[in-house]
């Protein structure tokens, strides 16, 4: 499930500090800037009037906290001072202040009553307590006059003031959450004329070499409306951006739940206008995309859908894929031994979909949600969440994450790690394969948190922009907003490869999948879906590595690419045509990624995959027969090339019997460097270096 959380704007004001600095945050109610609740139902009835927040609790029974998600740095010492006065009700009961909250099962509370009594108490786990039971105390006025109510840590103790005179202490407990604010007993109006924070900040750890030039920039009204913008996508091409709308009464289920709209970009780099995604997608319940394929073809969803497209389930993630005749029905994503106490969730697939990192709250959750990873398994399941430890996760909440196109730089934001006052948003990078060991998370600093609520962050592959959300500078609520990142926010480069898949025969234009993996050990790096209609494709490869790429489908052999990203330095964009041969007689299939060593019929480390690969396609087909054909490049003595063309043929046949293959299916012929593919510099002779085969029986 997702929701606006509508935040506090914060004031800072610096004090002197001999040990750090200090911040007081202010509160007074000239106005709802920092949209405190402003609502009524048969309940309570809130409001923001004259310079002063007016609780209504109109049940006769129990009691209703109002409050802000607020980070305070509580290893140090701090106050929470407010004002306040109730107007109507019994004075038999409760009013003050609640803090360190969860929800309000997990919270604490320091209450009066306007006969003059006080009590410490709070939940655990929904289970009472009270640390002061009611007391009496003469510092306490009546009804219709103001109390200041102060809470003070000093060392290890908190120290609970009425009216400037201490009534009570008891030692330190730490917060079970980031909630501050007011809790109104049954039956009450109560009025707030101001709250009060004080607190010494921690050192904020920046990402190195900021630019104060990159600012936040809004992207129009053709993106953003005077409703709620959140939770932008990028894909990973850059191109088309999807966001979750809230309160537009177009969209399918009602106006207080959320669709994914999406815009595409325009040619000279602006934003289209806004447009509502259909059923399946959009349903009854909230929609939220959390991921898009390299290709476009597959979106990754938040929510569970039933077998029509219907609402089943906040929690959880489902996967769409693009078809012929749009988005297939959202199919349900398995995770083992999944579990959420919190109400809340996010997700994030890497990019090569073989770890799902999520925002949880479990019974090894540090604080409220942390973050946890699940690996995925050899049957299309993830494993059971695992916690990704105290680097990352604080006492409080870390959420929205990201992992960029790298698969190795993580952003999230975090109420616990030092910040500017409410959820900022941090970067981290993975340090070993078990994707446990992190480094220590890097604060993005001013340029993009902010006293504000700061989450929700997505960067396309080429890394050079972040999309955010932000309520500064918008049309009515939340609006998406982009800004360019400095190189040390930015992630490792990596290299997008697009191109379209074609039959080899027909020249016509395929929707297929598309496999690459590490051509050196030829281990699977992932899978890619063509479009069904174009055949267009595009995959994300980081740089490091040789990867070979081909599409597949049934009753088709793919003519395998191979590419060399060991020397790539920044991030680049390749286009290469993908073909796919029919399995029938008289096809012919050049093996692209069989290597030779200079002048000689023995294989480079790379290309056994390939020649695996054939095995197992006449295995599949025991009645195919084929012919080698080898060649070599032009440079060298016809006689030399010719008999070395023969040799490498027999080293691919040598090859194939001995992997139980019979002889009988295979013949051969060398042809030296009579039919070269390109003739010029090494690089391209190398295209000439091939053993092709041809099926002469099926």
């Amino acid at each position: 499930m997702i929701k606006s959380l509508l935040t506090l704007l914060i004031i800072f004001i610096y004090f002197s500090s001999i040990a750090q600095p200090e911040y007081l945050f202010v509160e007074n109610f000239k106005n709802n800037d920092r949209k405190w609740s402003v609502s009524e139902d048969k309940n309570f009835k809130t409001k923001v009037d004259n310079g002063f927040y007016v609780m209504q609790h109109k049940r006769s029974t129990l009691s209703y906290n109002f409050w802000r998600e607020f980070t305070i740095n509580t290893d140090n010492e701090f106050s929470i001072e407010t004002k306040l006065k109730q107007v109507l009700g019994v004075d038999n009961y409760g009013y003050g202040i609640v803090w360190g909250a969860r929800g309000w099962d997990n919270s604490f509370k320091f209450e009066i009553s306007s006969n003059g009594m006080f009590r410490v108490c709070g939940f655990k786990e929904s289970n009472y307590f009270e640390w002061k039971e009611w007391k009496e105390s003469n510092q306490i006025k009546p009804l219709g006059q103001f109390n200041i109510l102060a809470i003070k840590k000093a060392g290890s103790q908190l120290n609970f003031y009425i009216n400037n005179s201490l009534v009570y202490t008891h030692k330190f407990e730490r917060f079970y959450g980031s909630k501050i604010g007011f809790v109104v007993g049954r039956s009450m109006t109560v009025k707030a004329d101001f709250i009060r924070i004080k607190y010494q900040k921690l050192r904020i750890d920046l990402v190195k070499n900021i630019n104060p030039n990159y600012k936040k920039k809004n992207l129009g009204s053709g993106v953003n409306s005077k409703y709620s913008e959140i939770a932008p996508i990028i894909s990973p091409d850059g191109n088309t951006l999807y966001v979750s709308r809230e309160h537009d009464p177009r969209n399918i289920g009602n106006e207080n739940k959320y669709d994914v709209w999406y815009a595409t970009i325009n040619k000279d780099g602006s934003w289209g206008i806004m447009k509502q995604m259909s059923k399946p997608i959009n349903n009854s319940g909230d929609n939220l995309v959390i991921a898009v394929s390299p290709d476009g073809n597959t979106l990754w969803l938040e929510g569970l859908y039933t077998k029509s497209g219907g609402h089943l389930n906040d929690q959880g993630i489902s996967i769409s894929h693009r078809t012929v005749n749009g988005w297939s029905v959202p199919k349900k994503v398995h995770i083992e031994q999944f579990y959420n106490k919190n109400q809340y969730e996010s997700y994030c697939p890497t990019i090569d979909r073989k770890m799902l990192i999520m925002s949880l709250e479990r019974d090894d959750t540090y604080g409220q949600k942390d973050l946890y990873i699940s690996f995925r398994l050899p049957n299309g399941n993830y494993s059971q969440p695992f916690n990704m430890g105290p680097d990352i996760n604080t006492f409080l909440n870390e959420g929205t994450p990201f992992i960029a196109p790298d698969n190795k730089t993580l952003y999230f934001y975090s109420y616990g790690h030092p910040g500017y006052g409410s959820a900022d948003i941090f970067v981290t990078k993975r340090l070993d394969n078990s994707w446990r060991k992190w480094s220590k998370p890097k604060n993005l600093g001013p340029t993009i948190n902010s006293n504000d609520w700061d989450t929700y962050y997505s960067i396309s592959a080429k890394g050079d922009y972040a999309y955010i959300v932000s309520t500064k500078g918008s049309y009515g609520n939340e609006d998406v907003q982009e800004i360019k990142l400095s190189e040390e926010a930015r992630p490792e480069p990596v290299v997008l490869i697009y191109g379209k898949v074609y039959n080899k025969k027909t020249k016509k234009q395929i929707g297929v999948n598309i496999v690459y993996e590490n051509l050196k050990t030829g281990a699977k790096v992932g899978t890619a879906r063509s479009n069904p209609k174009t055949g267009s494709y595009k995959i994300i490869l980081p740089y490091g590595k040789e990867y070979a790429f081909r599409a597949e489908a049934e009753n088709y052999i793919a003519i395998n690419e191979q590419i060399d990203l060991r020397k790539i330095s920044k991030y680049k964009e390749l286009e290469r045509t993908l073909y796919l041969v029919p399995i029938e007689t008289g096809s012919v299939i050049n093996l692209q990624n069989v290597q030779f060593e200079r002048s000689k019929a023995k294989f480079t480390e790379t290309s056994f995959t390939e020649l695996d690969r054939l095995v197992g396609l006449m295995k599949k087909y025991p009645k195919m027969e084929i012919e080698l054909a080898g060649h070599t490049d032009t440079r060298g003595k016809p006689n030399l090339l010719m008999a070395l063309s023969q040799q490498r043929v027999t080293a691919v046949k040598d090859y194939l019997i001995k992997k139980g293959i019979d002889r009988n299916r295979i013949s051969g012929k060398g042809y030296g460097e009579t039919k070269p593919l390109a003739t010029g510099s090494d690089e391209v002779e190398i295209k000439n270096r091939r053993v092709e085969f041809k099926i002469v029986k099926m």
